[in-house]
């Protein structure tokens, strides 16, 4: 499998299985944070301009109208209260592609850190690390996407659809919306306006589905790959010891490597919490809130006996929860497999090591010991108790507003 320079002669295939899934839905809204190395044409850097124009302003074509709808237009509370969290879930998308655009150096170095890792591997039991984890980060990818596409797109047009026109007190047609929302200027239920909004509301919720699964996909992409990373250098560290009976210049050599690999990884994990703590954040906070009125929104529906939409929204409960899982499952895999690091290091069986070689085993000691954790803005280690206690926190948050809305 090496190469004659010491290189991965089938990295490109497997740079292509670890990354298709999270690329292919990124670049579709202009956000997969990694270009080819060869010059650009001026168009294309344009249309990638435009694309992040049209997505930005599909996403604000939802977000403004029905915010203006919220709060100026609608004045029955429970019904206000149902426009809540979609557009909870529209100003999350709005805040993660921003975010996106902001840190597109931090989160392409990361990109380019993984495609060296795979160019750079020698061994096979290192590539079979590495296409393990990639595997696993791809399924998550996959099923991250399924569950997001599939349970969003059911709320925007089969709840819409199967509601049909209701004809309001003042005899007025209003035909269904997958938002509800209040355009200044003109009557979106008359036509064509109400078919050019359909539409525009279908589209940018492809938009909002794809900022939100590529987030998700992206997140455990990276952080299945620096597992796989620190999973190799838990190897090395054992066949360091192992290998303690060859001469002095290889072990040095070999302490040396595992030393640069070491540090690669750690600040291939530093950028990783440096790129994605605001969009965990914003994650955290949104599926709080969100879960919450998901629970309240399933009661409404079973006090209305709406059967189709009761379904649609415990799709969606069911969806958000597993991308809150995701991100927290995977800070609670690189927080484990750290701690595997740190344990190894400590009970490496030094004094079998030249005396040189053991001092300096302390360095690599003092950093494995430092916990690696991903957060959420710095505020939340995301692990498998945090998502616990994200759970805890919607529950409370609708049970008081069950409370308060009675």
């Amino acid at each position: 499998m090496a190469g004659s320079k010491g290189e991965n002669d089938n990295y490109e295939n497997d740079i292509e299985l670890t990354v298709n899934v999270s690329r292919s839905v990124l670049q579709l809204i202009g956000i997969w944070p990694h270009r080819e190395k060869k010059r650009e044409s001026i168009a294309k850097e344009m249309s990638m301009k435009l694309l992040r124009i049209i997505c930005h302003s599909l996403l604000c074509f939802i977000l403004i109208p029905g915010l203006l709808n919220t709060f100026l237009k609608e004045k029955d509370p429970r019904r206000r209260l149902k426009a809540v969290g979609p557009m909870c879930n529209c100003s999350m998308a709005v805040l993660k592609y921003t975010i996106f655009l902001c840190s597109g150096k931090k989160l392409e170095d990361c990109v380019i850190r993984l495609e060296q890792d795979w160019k750079h591997v020698v061994t096979l039991k290192d590539r079979r690390t590495m296409l393990e984890k990639a595997r696993i980060g791809r399924s998550i990818a996959i099923l991250c996407v399924a569950f997001v596409f599939i349970s969003g797109f059911s709320y925007r047009l089969i709840v819409p659809l199967t509601r049909g026109t209701v004809v309001n007190a003042n005899n007025i047609t209003i035909r269904p919306l997958a938002f509800a929302c209040y355009f200044v200027f003109f009557d979106p239920q008359k036509s064509p306006a109400y078919e050019i909004v359909f539409t525009l509301q279908t589209i940018a919720g492809f938009v909002t589905y794809s900022v939100t699964s590529g987030a998700c996909s992206l997140a455990a992409l990276y952080v299945l790959h620096a597992c796989g990373q620190l999973e190799i250098l838990i190897r090395r560290l054992e066949e360091l010891v192992e290998d303690s009976k060859t001469s002095i210049v290889s072990l040095d050599e070999k302490l040396a490597a595992l030393v640069r690999h070491h540090i690669n990884v750690s600040s291939f994990l530093k950028n990783i919490e440096e790129a994605m703590q605001h969009i965990c954040l914003v994650e955290v906070v949104g599926c709080t809130l969100i879960l919450c009125l998901l629970g309240y929104y399933i009661i409404m529906e079973w006090e209305n006996n709406d059967s189709v939409a009761m379904l649609t929204y415990a799709i969606l409960l069911l969806t958000f929860t597993f991308n809150i899982f995701i991100y927290c499952f995977i800070g609670d895999l690189l927080t484990d497999q750290a701690t595997k690091v740190a344990r190894t290091s400590c009970t490496l069986e030094w004094f079998h090591l030249p005396e040189k070689t053991a001092r300096c085993l302390i360095l690599i000691m003092a950093m494995s010991n430092r916990p690696i954790k991903i957060t959420a803005g710095k505020f939340l280690d995301l692990s498998l108790n945090s998502f616990g206690s994200i759970v805890k926190t919607s529950v409370a948050y609708l049970n008081m507003l069950r409370t308060t809305s009675i």
